[in-house]
C-alpha cells in the first residue's frame, strides 16, 4: 500500500447542496471518454475542490448543451453544441481546453441510494461562473508606459451571469 499523501486532503464526494471552487480534472487515461450504450460518445468529468471534496459527472453527445455549457464556462470562451455524430477523438479535443480550469460552482446534491454501502448522490449545477482573470476580463496592472492611457473597460460584470 502506499504511503498517504499529506499534501493533499482526503477525497470525499460532495454530499450538500452550495458553492464551490471547482477545478476540470484531466483524465489520466482515455478510458473515461466513450461511446455508451446507445452508441453515442461520452465522457465521464471529474471535478476537485481545494479541500478535497470531489464530484463525477457524466456527458453524453446525445444531449450536448449541457457538455458545451460545462466546457465553454470552465474554458473561458464559447462551445459551440457538440455534434451527435462526434467520435471519442473530437470529444477528447473538444474537452481539452477545460481541463485544469477553476470555476465556481453552485450546485444541488440530491442522494441517489447506495453503491456497495457507499451513498451515491445526483449532482446539477445550477450555475456556473469562471474563476480565471483572463476570464473575467481584468486589464492587467498599468505599466509606466500605460499611465496616460485610460483603464479597460471590464465586460464581465458579476451577478450578471445567466444561470441554467
Amino acid at each position: 500500500m502506499n504511503a498517504p499523501n499529506n499534501e493533499r486532503p482526503p477525497l470525499k464526494n460532495i454530499d450538500r447542496a452550495g458553492s464551490y471552487a471547482l477545478k476540470l480534472i484531466r483524465p489520466k487515461d482515455e478510458a473515461r471518454f466513450k461511446k455508451n450504450a446507445r452508441g453515442f460518445s461520452s465522457v465521464s468529468l471529474f471535478f476537485l475542490d481545494n479541500d478535497g471534496n470531489c464530484l463525477t459527472k457524466n456527458f453524453s453527445v446525445e444531449y450536448g448543451k449541457g457538455l458545451a455549457m460545462v466546457i465553454g464556462k470552465f474554458s473561458g470562451s464559447y462551445a459551440v453544441t457538440p455534434s451527435d455524430q462526434m467520435s471519442v477523438e473530437q470529444l477528447i479535443r473538444y474537452c481539452e481546453p477545460a481541463f485544469g480550469k477553476v470555476a465556481t460552482v453552485e450546485l444541488e446534491v440530491t442522494a441517489n441510494g447506495e453503491w456497495q454501502g457507499k451513498p451515491q448522490y445526483r449532482y446539477s449545477f445550477k450555475k456556473i461562473t469562471p474563476r480565471d482573470p483572463k476570464v473575467y476580463g481584468s486589464a492587467p496592472a498599468p505599466s509606466s508606459s500605460d499611465a496616460e492611457a485610460p483603464p479597460a473597460a471590464d465586460p464581465f460584470t458579476p451577478g450578471q451571469d445567466v444561470p441554467f
